[in-house]
């Protein structure tokens, strides 16, 4: 589980290092917004309606429960965080504000990398934990007998 709890790490980090979001603004000009940006002001999107940054913080939750093999509860709280990240599908076309005075505007055009990557490192823990319970049936007996056969001397 730990090396799951550290490809999860890996790819928010390679999503931070990504382009995560296009806007276009109301002046014509399309920006983009870098996977850091969103992880550092992502957090303010409550005040617009957009609470999806919110799932972060279940996920470091389920990577500290994941870390300590707590692989159940880590895959309840990351499905948890995977339906709070959802919310940024209803984003996309959506009139936000572009400064503090709503005196110019901005709406996401698409979803760039960074965002699918993140998406992906909040989704490796559920999905980890649950095919970590399921073991193929063939491979429990083949062990038990290897166990249990005596190794004669030469």
């Amino acid at each position: 589980m730990r090396r799951v709890v550290l490809a999860s790490v890996v790819l928010l980090a390679i999503a931070c290092c990504l382009p995560a979001l296009e806007f276009k603004h109301s002046n014509g000009a399309n920006t983009s917004m870098w996977g850091v940006e969103v992880l550092l002001m992502g957090g303010l999107g409550i005040f617009v309606g957009v609470g999806a940054w919110y799932a972060n913080p279940f996920w470091l939750a389920a990577v500290v429960l994941g870390f300590f093999r707590k692989g159940v509860l880590a895959a309840v709280i990351g499905i948890i965080a995977i339906a709070i990240a959802a919310n940024t599908f209803s984003v996309i076309g959506r009139v936000l504000p572009a400064d503090e005075g709503d005196v110019t505007h901005m709406s996401v055009v698409r979803l760039l990398p960074g965002c699918y990557v993140w998406m992906a490192s909040l989704a490796v823990l559920p999905l980890a934990a649950f095919f970590g319970k399921v073991k193929p049936k063939g491979n429990a007996a083949s062990s038990q007998a290897t166990q249990s056969e005596p190794i004669a001397a030469p």
